[in-house]
């Protein structure tokens, strides 16, 4: 029977340090990644005002300022950065 419990916790234990190993992994892995995951369409990077290329920052009135395209569409709040 102690066997048994011998083995129980050798498995606990291995799990939770196979857990943790693995979250600091994946942790170190994605860590540099800090910019935004919004970005333009082709990679290219937003203007200051947050819009991307082929988009003008208008205001809105009540809906603030957006980026809305230049040939028509659905206007969407500027990127942040």
């Amino acid at each position: 029977m102690r066997t048994i419990y011998k083995i129980f916790i050798a498995c606990i234990l291995t799990a939770i340090v196979t857990a943790f190993v693995t979250a600091r992994a994946i942790e170190s892995r994605y860590e540099w990644d800090e910019e935004s995951e919004y970005l333009c369409k082709g990679d290219a990077a937003p203007d200051l005002n947050g819009c991307c290329p082929g988009e003008t920052f208008t205001d809105m009135g009540d809906q603030g300022f957006n980026c809305c395209p230049n040939d028509g569409g659905d206007c969407f709040p500027p990127i942040e950065k």
